[in-house]
């Protein structure tokens, strides 16, 4: 939008094949409301595969006990794991892929101390190919940027996110995976990708 806006001679003519930022609003209040949004697809989802929230309740208690070693060397967190919830607003056939992902994640569930399956830490380690792409993930954040009007982003994504799991609120994954409540599904987060970079930052 700044380049359609400053070039001297722009195109006539401008095709617009991704999402458009939000203008004159705060990048924080943005992921706040995209927060909401993505409540929505994890309603959908859920409301689809009810079954699959003690699954999930399950995944992410084990995780926030015992982060688990994935293939490559890194390490796999509930906070990595709900990242998977960028999937919910994609093509049609990812809530079926990502619901026979969960029901192939446990390998034993019988002993206090869960066992993935080695496909669902394959699959967690190909699908967050951040490090292969770091310019989307570094620079995603900074399309809600406004220097004259909010300053810095200041890790929008991560502060909407911390200000909601640290409150009851319907993000708050350790709150919800320890209720085991089928009327409290854990969600899943979205397209924050300022949060991964925090969470590669924090977590690794």
């Amino acid at each position: 939008m700044s380049y359609l806006s400053l070039v001297p001679h722009p195109p006539k003519v401008c095709l617009l094949t991704g999402g458009i930022a939000p203008m004159l609003t705060h990048p924080k209040d943005a992921y706040h409301s995209l927060y909401e949004k993505v409540k929505e697809r994890n309603e959908l989802y859920y409301e689809m595969y009810p079954s699959d929230i003690p699954i999930i309740h399950t995944i992410v208690d084990a995780l926030l006990q015992n982060p688990v070693p994935l293939p490559s060397g890194g390490i796999l967190t509930a906070r990595r794991f709900l990242q998977l919830g960028i999937s919910l607003g994609g093509s049609p056939s990812s809530f079926a892929s990502l619901h026979s992902l969960f029901n192939s994640a446990i390998l034993d569930s019988s002993s206090e101390s869960i066992e993935f399956t080695r496909a669902f830490l394959k699959h967690m380690d190909g699908c967050q190919p951040f490090d292969d792409h770091p310019i989307y993930f570094l620079m995603h954040e900074s399309i809600y940027g406004d220097g004259n009007r909010f300053g810095p982003t200041d890790w929008a994504a991560h502060q909407a996110l911390e200000e909601r799991i640290q409150t009851p609120d319907a993000f708050s994954h350790k709150l919800t995976s320890q209720m085991k409540s089928n009327d409290r599904p854990t969600l899943f987060t979205g397209e924050m990708v300022s949060y991964f970079v925090a969470f590669f930052r924090i977590d690794y």
